[in-house]
């Protein structure tokens, strides 16, 4: 897989820290970001990301809000949502959900899939 940029927008550190890790050990440019302002501060900043990896559950703006306002930007962009807390079914049905804990199969899957589409709009459930 060509390297692919993408960027993690996680409130936890920690938690953060590991998708950041497990992006970059299958090989994709990472960025990172703590809420969905930071985030897309870092998109318009950053042509090259390609795939949004962002929690549901965000202080201010939430992950639902931080999707559709990233795709009015940029409407290429690849987004999977994710949280320990909700399941598929408390997400639109048009974008991606990996389950926390997340497994690098699922990541390298939904990041494969991402980086060939060209509406950003596929879906995949882990």
């Amino acid at each position: 897989m060509n390297q692919v940029a993408v960027l993690v927008v996680e409130d936890m550190p920690q938690t953060r820290a590991t998708a950041v890790q497990i992006f970059e050990e299958i090989g994709c440019k990472v960025f990172d970001a703590y809420n969905g302002q930071q985030a897309l501060t870092i998109l318009k900043a950053h042509p090259e990301i390609k795939v949004l990896f962002t929690d549901v559950r965000l202080p201010g703006m939430n992950g639902d809000e931080l999707a559709h306002e990233a795709r009015r930007l940029r409407p290429d962009l690849h987004v999977i949502l994710t949280s320990g807390y909700v399941g598929q079914d408390a997400v639109p049905n048009d974008l991606p959900f990996v389950p926390k804990p997340w497994h690098a199969h699922d990541l390298i899957a939904v990041v494969r899939y991402g980086a060939n589409r060209k509406d950003g709009r596929a879906s995949y459930a882990a």
